[in-house]
């Protein structure tokens, strides 16, 4: 469900600007990306799902990312089109770190966490609180040096799901069968 919600707002937000059926494609771009933004902050997954033990590797935290990317791009782009570029960049950072960081603190998935069927969660064992901030940063800069990341991770003494940005922030994602699907 939550893909299509996705790939229909997705498509309302490029389809009607380019099939001109509205002067104002602003409006357009407004009323689909706050429609998304609800309902990625408003929507509560069933919560029948089970951990698993599979680990989840880089190209589906980095599919979600992408995910996650074009979510927040359609709810943030009208919003920040209405401010100076100064303050589009400082508000638009601020928020983007916010979304990852209070799904996070909340314990829920973002939407591109769900659609590939993990979360991010305290570690096990870990002696302190997890600190979701950290990660967030961590993440983002590893998302920055990609091929770095993606030569670590291949290492043969790398353990497969786990990355630095995990260990250092004391969290693990952990993987989320359906028991619906």
């Amino acid at each position: 469900m939550v893909l299509t919600v996705l790939v229909v707002l997705f498509g309302i937000w490029v389809g009607v600007p380019q099939l001109g059926l509205l002067p104002d494609t602003g409006s357009v771009h407004l009323f689909s990306g706050l429609a998304l933004g609800a309902f990625a902050f408003g929507y509560i997954p069933e919560s029948d799902t089970i951990e698993t033990t599979e680990p989840v590797l880089l190209w589906r935290r980095f599919a979600a990312f992408l995910i996650d990317l074009i979510a927040l791009f359609m709810v943030l782009h009208p919003l920040m089109s209405m401010l100076v570029p100064v303050a589009a960049v400082i508000v638009g950072v601020a928020l983007v770190f916010s979304y990852f960081w209070l799904h996070g603190v909340f314990g829920r998935a973002t939407l591109g966490q769900y659609v590939m069927g993990y979360t991010i969660l305290p570690a096990d064992g870990a002696n302190s609180e997890p600190e979701f901030a950290h990660r967030t940063i961590s993440s983002f800069v590893a998302t920055c040096l990609w091929p770095v990341t993606f030569i670590a991770a291949s290492q043969e003494d790398a353990t497969p799901g786990t990355y630095h940005w995990d260990r250092e922030s004391g969290t693990q994602a952990v993987r989320l069968m359906s028991l619906k699907r």
